[in-house]
């Protein structure tokens, strides 16, 4: 499959309308904003706070609110589940494969992903925390990254599943990238990545791509 930097999904029929709704910050919802943008698909970026947050969950009956964010709204249907949101997105914007063994690829390094960040210990206690996240960061954590970069290793393409061109694997794993390496992840150290140096290597691949240039020429950083 070939990624088109403007997919332009939109121009021969109505693609309805598209809300994305997540915090001020990258987190789990910007490999959404950039496959979105990139898809053609016009969407309303809506960004709320944490009180704003509680207040809608309080206000409304819909369970769509009520489990966290990023929310996607598509013509007034919403949508939850971030890798849900992002392989729709990809879709639309040629960024996922139709490809079942090349899928198979790049849903493998999005589950990898989002197990390293549901399995990130939490304690109310920050030296329990504390200890948790240090043996995470040399256990199990160090186990996903290894695989990670033995399958950047496998790739001949330079990127991640080893598709042809860049995928929405490559875009979540940079995010995650970024949330380490700005420290977002308490007791595991911001230069942590560097010790798999071909997983880092993607970060200046996905950030030099025309699809994600394209994308902050048109977005304030952060958005």
């Amino acid at each position: 499959f070939v990624a088109d930097a403007s997919a332009q999904a939109c121009a021969a029929e109505s693609c309805g309308k598209h809300v994305f709704t997540y915090f001020d910050g990258k987190g789990r919802g910007e490999a959404v904003r950039i496959a979105l943008h990139a898809s053609g698909i016009p969407f309303e970026n809506s960004i709320v706070d944490w009180g704003k947050f509680q207040d809608m969950k309080q206000n409304t009956e819909d369970y769509s609110w009520k489990n966290g964010l990023p929310v996607l709204s598509i013509d007034g249907k919403h949508y939850t589940q971030s890798l849900a949101q992002l392989r729709y997105a990809g879709k639309k914007a040629k960024l996922y494969p139709s490809d079942d063994l090349e899928a198979l690829r790049v849903d493998e390094v999005l589950d990898v992903i989002q197990d390293i960040l549901t399995r990130t210990p939490q304690d109310a206690d920050a030296d329990v925390k504390r200890k948790k996240r240090i043996e995470y960061g040399s256990g199990a954590m160090a186990n996903f990254f290894n695989l990670l970069n033995q399958r950047a290793e496998e790739s001949t393409s330079g990127w991640i599943a080893g598709t042809g061109e860049i995928t929405v694997a490559d875009l979540a794993l940079c995010s995650l990238l970024e949330l380490i390496r700005n420290g977002d992840f308490d007791h595991i150290e911001t230069d942590y990545v560097d010790k798999w140096p071909k997983v880092a290597a993607l970060e200046k691949s996905v950030s030099a791509h025309q699809i994600v240039k394209d994308y902050y020429a048109r977005q304030p950083v952060g958005m």
